[in-house]
Protein backbone atom coordinates (compact mmCIF):
# COMPACT_ATOMS: atom_id res chain seq x y z
CA UNK A 1 0.00 0.00 0.00
CA UNK A 2 1.34 3.55 -1.06
CA UNK A 3 2.42 5.64 1.65
CA UNK A 4 2.03 9.91 2.47
CA UNK A 5 5.01 10.71 4.94
CA UNK A 6 4.19 7.22 6.66
CA UNK A 7 0.86 7.50 6.96
CA UNK A 8 -1.00 4.10 5.03
CA UNK A 9 -3.08 5.65 2.04
CA UNK A 10 -5.36 4.31 -0.40
CA UNK A 11 -4.41 5.55 -3.77
CA UNK A 12 -7.83 6.85 -5.30
CA UNK A 13 -7.00 9.10 -8.56
CA UNK A 14 -4.62 11.67 -9.89
CA UNK A 15 -5.53 13.97 -12.05
CA UNK A 16 -3.98 16.58 -14.24
CA UNK A 17 -5.46 19.47 -15.75
CA UNK A 18 -4.48 21.99 -18.63
CA UNK A 19 -1.92 24.34 -18.09
CA UNK A 20 -3.25 27.97 -16.72
CA UNK A 21 -7.00 27.46 -16.99
CA UNK A 22 -8.35 29.81 -14.96
CA UNK A 23 -11.09 28.85 -12.65
CA UNK A 24 -13.64 31.64 -13.01
CA UNK A 25 -16.92 29.50 -11.15
CA UNK A 26 -17.05 31.11 -7.81
CA UNK A 27 -20.59 32.98 -8.65
CA UNK A 28 -21.36 29.35 -9.25
CA UNK A 29 -20.09 28.07 -6.15
CA UNK A 30 -21.66 30.33 -4.10
CA UNK A 31 -24.73 30.11 -5.44
CA UNK A 32 -24.39 25.81 -5.35
CA UNK A 33 -23.81 26.55 -1.40
CA UNK A 34 -27.30 28.35 -1.16
CA UNK A 35 -28.61 24.89 -0.84
CA UNK A 36 -29.89 23.46 2.28
CA UNK A 37 -27.13 22.46 4.64
CA UNK A 38 -25.53 23.73 7.80
CA UNK A 39 -23.60 26.70 7.71
CA UNK A 40 -20.82 25.61 10.16
CA UNK A 41 -21.51 28.37 12.38
CA UNK A 42 -23.32 25.39 15.23
CA UNK A 43 -27.12 27.00 13.48
CA UNK A 44 -29.16 25.97 10.42
CA UNK A 45 -29.39 27.37 7.06
CA UNK A 46 -32.65 26.60 7.23
CA UNK A 47 -35.66 25.50 9.76
CA UNK A 48 -34.50 21.69 10.89
CA UNK A 49 -37.15 19.13 11.67
CA UNK A 50 -37.20 18.60 15.56
CA UNK A 51 -34.42 16.53 17.07
CA UNK A 52 -35.51 12.99 17.74
CA UNK A 53 -33.67 12.46 21.24
CA UNK A 54 -32.51 15.28 23.81
CA UNK A 55 -29.03 15.73 24.18
CA UNK A 56 -27.18 13.38 26.35
CA UNK A 57 -29.47 10.95 25.62
CA UNK A 58 -28.59 7.23 25.06
CA UNK A 59 -28.44 7.98 21.06
CA UNK A 60 -25.63 10.19 21.62
CA UNK A 61 -23.28 7.10 22.26
CA UNK A 62 -22.46 4.45 19.81
CA UNK A 63 -25.20 1.35 19.79
CA UNK A 64 -24.65 -2.01 19.61
CA UNK A 65 -25.14 -3.24 15.44
CA UNK A 66 -24.26 0.67 14.49
CA UNK A 67 -22.92 1.37 11.25
CA UNK A 68 -21.69 4.68 11.48
CA UNK A 69 -19.15 5.19 8.97
CA UNK A 70 -20.12 7.75 6.02
CA UNK A 71 -20.91 6.16 2.78
CA UNK A 72 -18.61 8.11 0.10
CA UNK A 73 -17.71 7.45 -3.64
CA UNK A 74 -14.58 9.03 -4.96
CA UNK A 75 -16.75 11.01 -7.46
CA UNK A 76 -18.80 12.52 -3.92
CA UNK A 77 -15.07 13.95 -2.77
CA UNK A 78 -14.04 15.82 -6.20
CA UNK A 79 -17.61 17.36 -6.63
CA UNK A 80 -17.60 18.20 -2.36
CA UNK A 81 -13.93 20.18 -2.91
CA UNK A 82 -14.81 21.80 -6.25
CA UNK A 83 -18.29 23.23 -4.80
CA UNK A 84 -17.66 24.06 -1.02
CA UNK A 85 -13.89 25.24 -1.51
CA UNK A 86 -13.25 25.93 -5.21
CA UNK A 87 -10.22 23.75 -5.27
CA UNK A 88 -9.48 21.58 -8.53
CA UNK A 89 -7.51 18.66 -6.96
CA UNK A 90 -4.00 17.05 -8.59
CA UNK A 91 -4.28 14.34 -6.37
CA UNK A 92 -6.74 12.72 -3.93
CA UNK A 93 -5.55 9.72 -1.42
CA UNK A 94 -7.99 8.35 1.45
CA UNK A 95 -6.07 8.57 4.82
CA UNK A 96 -6.99 4.97 6.64
CA UNK A 97 -9.20 6.23 9.72
CA UNK A 98 -11.56 4.73 11.87
CA UNK A 99 -15.32 5.72 11.65
CA UNK A 100 -14.33 8.81 10.15
CA UNK A 101 -13.64 8.88 6.13
CA UNK A 102 -10.27 11.15 5.70
CA UNK A 103 -8.85 12.33 2.17
CA UNK A 104 -5.62 13.67 1.90
CA UNK A 105 -5.45 16.45 -1.12
CA UNK A 106 -3.51 18.35 -2.92
CA UNK A 107 -4.46 21.50 -4.55
CA UNK A 108 -4.29 21.90 -8.92
CA UNK A 109 -1.77 25.15 -8.07
CA UNK A 110 -1.73 25.62 -11.96
CA UNK A 111 -5.89 26.88 -11.21
CA UNK A 112 -6.99 29.62 -9.91
CA UNK A 113 -8.94 29.84 -6.67
CA UNK A 114 -10.58 33.07 -5.57
CA UNK A 115 -12.18 31.34 -2.39
CA UNK A 116 -9.20 30.14 -0.39
CA UNK A 117 -7.36 33.32 0.22
CA UNK A 118 -4.26 31.31 2.22
CA UNK A 119 -3.30 28.23 0.39
CA UNK A 120 -1.32 25.24 2.24
CA UNK A 121 0.96 24.26 0.01
CA UNK A 122 1.59 21.11 1.82
CA UNK A 123 -1.96 19.83 1.13
CA UNK A 124 -5.76 19.31 2.81
CA UNK A 125 -7.53 16.66 4.83
CA UNK A 126 -11.08 16.61 3.91
CA UNK A 127 -12.92 15.40 6.75
CA UNK A 128 -16.19 13.46 6.35
CA UNK A 129 -17.61 12.83 9.85
CA UNK A 130 -19.38 9.60 10.99
CA UNK A 131 -23.16 9.86 11.49
CA UNK A 132 -23.15 9.74 14.63
CA UNK A 133 -20.67 12.73 15.63
CA UNK A 134 -22.55 14.51 12.54
CA UNK A 135 -25.57 15.14 14.52
CA UNK A 136 -23.04 17.02 17.27
CA UNK A 137 -22.86 20.65 15.16
CA UNK A 138 -21.79 22.55 18.28
CA UNK A 139 -19.20 20.21 19.29
CA UNK A 140 -17.71 20.32 15.57
CA UNK A 141 -17.84 24.00 16.25
CA UNK A 142 -16.10 23.82 19.30
CA UNK A 143 -13.26 21.85 17.82
CA UNK A 144 -12.26 24.36 15.27
CA UNK A 145 -12.59 26.84 18.12
CA UNK A 146 -10.01 24.68 19.69
CA UNK A 147 -7.81 24.53 16.41
CA UNK A 148 -7.99 28.12 16.15
CA UNK A 149 -7.00 28.91 19.80
CA UNK A 150 -4.39 26.35 19.37
CA UNK A 151 -2.62 27.63 16.55
CA UNK A 152 -2.55 31.30 17.77
CA UNK A 153 -0.59 29.72 21.08
CA UNK A 154 2.20 28.39 18.20
CA UNK A 155 1.05 24.57 18.64
CA UNK A 156 1.16 23.18 15.33
CA UNK A 157 -1.87 21.73 14.97
CA UNK A 158 -4.33 21.32 11.83
CA UNK A 159 -5.65 24.97 10.86
CA UNK A 160 -9.45 24.67 9.82
CA UNK A 161 -10.09 26.01 6.29
CA UNK A 162 -13.55 28.15 5.52
CA UNK A 163 -15.26 27.28 3.14
CA UNK A 164 -17.25 29.21 -0.08
CA UNK A 165 -19.62 30.50 2.70
CA UNK A 166 -17.27 31.62 4.68
CA UNK A 167 -17.30 29.17 7.39
CA UNK A 168 -15.65 26.29 9.07
CA UNK A 169 -18.12 23.26 8.08
CA UNK A 170 -21.14 22.31 6.51
CA UNK A 171 -23.69 19.42 6.94
CA UNK A 172 -23.34 17.65 3.14
CA UNK A 173 -26.07 14.98 2.15
CA UNK A 174 -24.26 12.34 0.90
CA UNK A 175 -25.35 9.26 -0.19
CA UNK A 176 -28.96 9.26 1.68
CA UNK A 177 -27.11 10.11 4.89
CA UNK A 178 -25.98 13.75 6.46
CA UNK A 179 -22.63 14.27 7.02
CA UNK A 180 -20.35 16.82 8.71
CA UNK A 181 -18.02 18.11 5.82
CA UNK A 182 -14.34 19.98 6.74
CA UNK A 183 -10.93 21.06 5.28
CA UNK A 184 -8.32 21.33 7.63
CA UNK A 185 -4.46 22.02 6.59
CA UNK A 186 -2.26 19.09 6.15
CA UNK A 187 0.67 19.06 8.54
CA UNK A 188 3.79 17.25 6.66
CA UNK A 189 6.29 14.93 8.56
CA UNK A 190 6.82 11.11 9.96
CA UNK A 191 4.23 9.63 12.50
CA UNK A 192 4.94 8.59 15.58
CA UNK A 193 4.63 4.94 14.86
CA UNK A 194 7.43 5.10 11.81
CA UNK A 195 10.35 6.44 14.65
CA UNK A 196 12.22 4.47 16.57
CA UNK A 197 10.94 4.60 20.38
CA UNK A 198 13.40 5.61 22.36
CA UNK A 199 13.50 7.27 25.85
CA UNK A 200 14.38 10.16 24.47
CA UNK A 201 10.91 9.93 22.46
CA UNK A 202 9.19 8.72 25.14
CA UNK A 203 10.33 11.77 27.58
CA UNK A 204 9.63 14.22 24.77
CA UNK A 205 6.56 12.88 24.48
CA UNK A 206 5.36 13.31 27.56
CA UNK A 207 6.63 16.77 28.17
CA UNK A 208 4.93 17.74 24.30
CA UNK A 209 1.50 16.81 26.01
CA UNK A 210 2.47 19.00 29.39
CA UNK A 211 2.67 21.61 26.94
CA UNK A 212 -0.28 21.23 24.82
CA UNK A 213 -2.44 20.60 28.29
CA UNK A 214 -1.58 23.88 29.72
CA UNK A 215 -2.32 25.60 26.42
CA UNK A 216 -5.94 23.73 26.52
CA UNK A 217 -6.52 24.95 30.25
CA UNK A 218 -8.27 27.66 29.80
CA UNK A 219 -9.76 27.20 26.80
CA UNK A 220 -14.01 26.83 27.07
CA UNK A 221 -16.81 26.14 24.80
CA UNK A 222 -20.31 25.50 25.78
CA UNK A 223 -20.19 22.30 23.82
CA UNK A 224 -18.24 20.13 26.23
CA UNK A 225 -20.30 20.29 28.84
CA UNK A 226 -22.52 17.92 27.52
CA UNK A 227 -20.59 16.24 25.42
CA UNK A 228 -20.20 12.03 25.72
CA UNK A 229 -18.93 9.38 23.44
CA UNK A 230 -17.82 6.06 23.69
CA UNK A 231 -13.86 6.71 23.52
CA UNK A 232 -13.92 8.93 27.07
CA UNK A 233 -12.89 7.15 29.67
CA UNK A 234 -16.32 7.96 31.47
CA UNK A 235 -18.32 5.92 29.02
CA UNK A 236 -16.36 2.71 29.86
CA UNK A 237 -19.28 0.98 31.59
CA UNK A 238 -20.68 1.34 28.62
CA UNK A 239 -18.17 -1.57 27.16
CA UNK A 240 -20.35 -4.52 28.75
CA UNK A 241 -22.70 -4.08 25.71
CA UNK A 242 -20.14 -4.90 23.78
CA UNK A 243 -18.33 -7.64 25.04
CA UNK A 244 -19.99 -9.99 22.50
CA UNK A 245 -17.65 -9.08 20.25
CA UNK A 246 -14.86 -10.64 22.40
CA UNK A 247 -15.08 -14.65 21.97
CA UNK A 248 -12.21 -15.44 23.71
CA UNK A 249 -13.98 -16.45 27.31
CA UNK A 250 -10.48 -15.73 29.58
CA UNK A 251 -10.17 -12.33 27.76
CA UNK A 252 -13.68 -11.72 28.30
CA UNK A 253 -13.23 -12.36 31.94
CA UNK A 254 -10.43 -9.72 32.28
CA UNK A 255 -12.91 -6.85 30.41
CA UNK A 256 -15.16 -7.48 32.97
CA UNK A 257 -13.04 -7.34 35.83
CA UNK A 258 -10.85 -4.07 34.46
CA UNK A 259 -14.29 -2.11 33.76
CA UNK A 260 -15.54 -3.25 37.76
CA UNK A 261 -12.72 -2.41 38.63
CA UNK A 262 -12.56 1.01 37.16
CA UNK A 263 -16.21 1.57 37.67
CA UNK A 264 -15.10 1.38 41.63
CA UNK A 265 -11.90 2.81 42.13
CA UNK A 266 -11.83 5.88 39.58
CA UNK A 267 -15.24 6.39 38.02
CA UNK A 268 -16.27 6.70 41.71
CA UNK A 269 -14.14 9.48 42.87
CA UNK A 270 -15.02 11.23 39.67
CA UNK A 271 -15.50 14.98 40.76
CA UNK A 272 -12.80 14.48 42.94
CA UNK A 273 -10.37 15.11 39.58
CA UNK A 274 -9.34 17.83 38.22
CA UNK A 275 -11.08 18.55 34.59
CA UNK A 276 -10.35 20.20 31.45
CA UNK A 277 -10.39 20.06 27.97
CA UNK A 278 -8.07 17.36 26.89
CA UNK A 279 -6.55 15.87 23.78
CA UNK A 280 -7.69 12.46 24.65
CA UNK A 281 -5.99 10.23 22.12
CA UNK A 282 -2.55 11.26 22.10
CA UNK A 283 -1.84 7.99 20.42
CA UNK A 284 1.13 6.99 17.61
CA UNK A 285 -1.36 7.99 14.81
CA UNK A 286 -1.94 11.16 15.74
CA UNK A 287 1.70 12.20 17.00
CA UNK A 288 3.75 14.33 14.05
CA UNK A 289 7.32 13.87 14.50
CA UNK A 290 10.62 15.10 13.18
CA UNK A 291 14.53 14.47 13.11
CA UNK A 292 16.37 16.60 15.23
CA UNK A 293 20.40 16.66 15.76
CA UNK A 294 19.97 12.65 15.28
CA UNK A 295 17.00 12.47 17.91
CA UNK A 296 13.60 12.45 17.01
CA UNK A 297 11.48 15.32 18.70
CA UNK A 298 7.66 15.96 18.71
CA UNK A 299 6.58 18.63 16.05
CA UNK A 300 2.81 18.64 16.25
CA UNK A 301 -0.50 16.63 16.91
CA UNK A 302 -3.16 15.76 14.75
CA UNK A 303 -6.80 14.54 14.96
CA UNK A 304 -8.83 16.55 17.62
CA UNK A 305 -11.92 14.10 17.08
CA UNK A 306 -11.74 13.06 20.76
CA UNK A 307 -11.20 16.09 22.61
CA UNK A 308 -13.35 16.08 25.76
CA UNK A 309 -13.82 17.93 28.97
CA UNK A 310 -12.67 15.45 31.42
CA UNK A 311 -10.19 14.39 34.35
CA UNK A 312 -6.36 15.39 33.19
CA UNK A 313 -5.74 11.98 34.61
CA UNK A 314 -7.31 10.23 31.70
CA UNK A 315 -5.46 12.32 29.20
CA UNK A 316 -2.07 10.91 31.20
CA UNK A 317 -3.40 7.33 31.24
CA UNK A 318 -4.79 7.24 27.56
CA UNK A 319 -1.08 8.88 26.10
CA UNK A 320 0.74 6.13 28.23
CA UNK A 321 -1.32 3.04 26.98
CA UNK A 322 -0.26 4.52 23.41
CA UNK A 323 3.27 4.89 24.60
CA UNK A 324 3.39 1.48 26.48
CA UNK A 325 2.25 -0.36 23.38
CA UNK A 326 4.58 1.27 21.45
CA UNK A 327 7.73 0.69 23.20
CA UNK A 328 6.64 -2.86 23.86
CA UNK A 329 7.53 -2.67 27.18
CA UNK A 330 5.23 -1.61 30.23
CA UNK A 331 8.61 -0.56 32.68
CA UNK A 332 8.91 1.95 29.60
CA UNK A 333 5.87 4.06 30.55
CA UNK A 334 7.85 5.41 33.30
CA UNK A 335 9.96 7.98 30.97
CA UNK A 336 6.85 9.27 29.55
CA UNK A 337 5.25 10.02 33.15
CA UNK A 338 8.99 11.59 33.75
CA UNK A 339 8.62 13.87 31.04
CA UNK A 340 4.82 15.01 31.46
CA UNK A 341 5.19 15.54 35.30
CA UNK A 342 8.02 17.52 34.85
CA UNK A 343 5.73 20.32 33.01
CA UNK A 344 2.21 19.40 34.85
CA UNK A 345 2.85 17.48 38.60
CA UNK A 346 0.40 14.56 39.71
CA UNK A 347 -0.11 13.46 43.13
CA UNK A 348 0.51 10.59 44.74
CA UNK A 349 -3.28 9.70 44.49
CA UNK A 350 -3.57 10.47 40.77
CA UNK A 351 -0.75 8.07 40.16
CA UNK A 352 -2.06 5.40 42.00
CA UNK A 353 -5.17 5.64 39.95
CA UNK A 354 -2.95 5.75 36.36
CA UNK A 355 -2.90 1.90 36.45
CA UNK A 356 -6.70 1.73 36.20
CA UNK A 357 -6.42 4.05 33.44
CA UNK A 358 -4.08 2.03 31.16
CA UNK A 359 -6.01 -0.73 31.47
CA UNK A 360 -9.81 1.13 31.11
CA UNK A 361 -8.46 1.99 27.69
CA UNK A 362 -6.97 -1.35 26.18
CA UNK A 363 -9.76 -2.92 27.09
CA UNK A 364 -12.05 0.24 25.10
CA UNK A 365 -9.11 -0.20 22.36
CA UNK A 366 -10.06 -3.78 22.49
CA UNK A 367 -13.54 -4.15 22.26
CA UNK A 368 -14.43 -1.93 20.18
CA UNK A 369 -11.69 -2.71 17.58
CA UNK A 370 -12.92 -6.13 17.35
CA UNK A 371 -16.84 -4.98 17.67
CA UNK A 372 -15.87 -2.38 14.63
CA UNK A 373 -14.34 -5.04 12.87
CA UNK A 374 -17.59 -7.10 12.56
CA UNK A 375 -18.63 -4.33 10.49
CA UNK A 376 -15.85 -3.79 8.41
CA UNK A 377 -13.79 -6.75 8.44
CA UNK A 378 -11.36 -5.35 5.43
CA UNK A 379 -10.47 -2.82 7.69
CA UNK A 380 -7.47 -3.72 9.53
CA UNK A 381 -6.74 -0.98 10.68
CA UNK A 382 -9.05 -1.26 13.73
CA UNK A 383 -7.30 -4.36 15.21
CA UNK A 384 -3.88 -2.63 15.20
CA UNK A 385 -3.57 -3.07 19.19
CA UNK A 386 -5.00 -6.48 19.41
CA UNK A 387 -1.56 -8.59 19.61
CA UNK A 388 0.31 -6.36 21.94
CA UNK A 389 -3.26 -5.06 23.36
CA UNK A 390 -4.01 -8.41 24.80
CA UNK A 391 -0.25 -9.04 25.94
CA UNK A 392 -0.47 -6.01 27.68
CA UNK A 393 -2.96 -6.19 29.61
CA UNK A 394 -2.65 -9.75 30.66
CA UNK A 395 0.24 -8.78 31.85
CA UNK A 396 -0.36 -4.94 33.41
CA UNK A 397 -3.58 -7.08 35.24
CA UNK A 398 -2.05 -10.47 36.59
CA UNK A 399 1.05 -10.04 37.12
CA UNK A 400 2.21 -6.02 37.65
CA UNK A 401 -1.08 -4.68 39.17
CA UNK A 402 0.32 -4.11 42.35
CA UNK A 403 4.13 -2.86 41.48
CA UNK A 404 3.37 -0.85 38.46
CA UNK A 405 3.57 2.40 40.53
CA UNK A 406 7.36 1.15 42.21
CA UNK A 407 8.02 0.21 38.43
CA UNK A 408 7.11 3.41 36.34
CA UNK A 409 8.39 5.39 39.49
CA UNK A 410 12.17 3.83 39.47
CA UNK A 411 12.48 3.87 35.67
CA UNK A 412 11.52 7.14 35.37
CA UNK A 413 14.14 8.31 38.25
CA UNK A 414 16.77 6.60 36.36
CA UNK A 415 16.08 8.31 33.12
CA UNK A 416 16.15 11.57 34.69
CA UNK A 417 19.70 10.61 36.54
CA UNK A 418 21.25 9.40 33.50
CA UNK A 419 23.88 11.64 33.04
CA UNK A 420 23.45 12.17 29.23
CA UNK A 421 19.03 12.03 28.39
Amino acid sequence: MEQWNNVELTNMSKKSYTLNHDYDAAAKLNKENTQPSSNGNGTSSEKQPPAEAAPNSSSDLLQPGSDVKPKVEPDDVESLLRRLYGITISEVKEIIAYDDRNFFVKEDSNVKNPLIVTHCPNGYVLKILNSLDSKKEDFVDAQNQLLLSLAKQSVKCPRPIANASGKYYSVERLNGNSNVVRLLEFIPGEIFHQAPVTKHLLYRSGEYLARLDRSLKNFTHQAYETHKTMWMLQSVPDLRQFLYAVKDEERRLICEEVIDAFEGKVLSVLPTLEHQIIHGDFNEQNIVVEQSGGDYTIKGVIDFGDTSKSPLLFEVGIALTYMILQAKDLASGGVFLAGYTSGIPLGNTELGLLKYCVAARLVQSLVMGLYTHTLHPNNDYLLVTQEQGWTLLQKLWRESLENVDELWATTGHQYLTQSNK
